[in-house]
């Protein structure tokens, strides 16, 4: 009887740190920092929005960005990889629907174009693939940390 109870606590220590489920497995994947700089460039009307994603992933996995999505946009992006820290950097031009109208307007007199974009903070995510896996994965990006511009990161 002994052994037996033994057995049955050794293995319900043993089960404790093993998954049920893969919805319970260690993250193959997770959010370190997600920043959003605001840009104007040379011409009136013309700005966007620079993201950087970093993303920690287990060190054996390999993995594919396939799409990244930014405030309900989806957003070009370049990736790079480092030991387990990768790295993405994407650009989102603002539509200036106004450009004509500043076209119009003489040099000199001050102008204040309204942002047309609708931004939508809770529509922010990631989809990969692992090797190996036909499987695409999502992860959502809770939120965006506004950061002031450094030197010349206008794209």
């Amino acid at each position: 009887m002994n052994n037996q109870l033994y057995l049955i606590i050794f293995w319900i220590l043993a089960s404790c740190g093993m998954p049920v489920s893969s919805s319970y497995q260690d993250k193959t994947i997770s959010v370190i920092s997600a920043e959003k700089t605001l840009w104007a460039g040379g011409r009136a009307g013309v700005k966007g929005s620079m993201y950087t994603i970093k993303l920690k992933k287990r060190k054996t996995a390999v993995i594919t960005i396939k799409t990244l999505r930014a405030e309900g946009n989806t957003i070009p992006f370049s990736q790079d990889d480092s030991g387990n820290i990768i790295t993405l950097k994407g650009n989102f031009q603002y539509k200036n629907e106004e450009e004509s109208k500043v076209a119009d307007i003489p040099e000199g007199v001050s102008t204040s174009i309204p942002d047309v974009q609708n931004l939508n903070p809770k529509d922010s995510w990631i989809e990969y693939t692992i090797k190996g896996s036909a499987v695409t994965y999502k992860i959502n990006i809770p939120k965006f940390t506004s950061v002031q511009p450094a030197g010349d990161s206008i794209p």
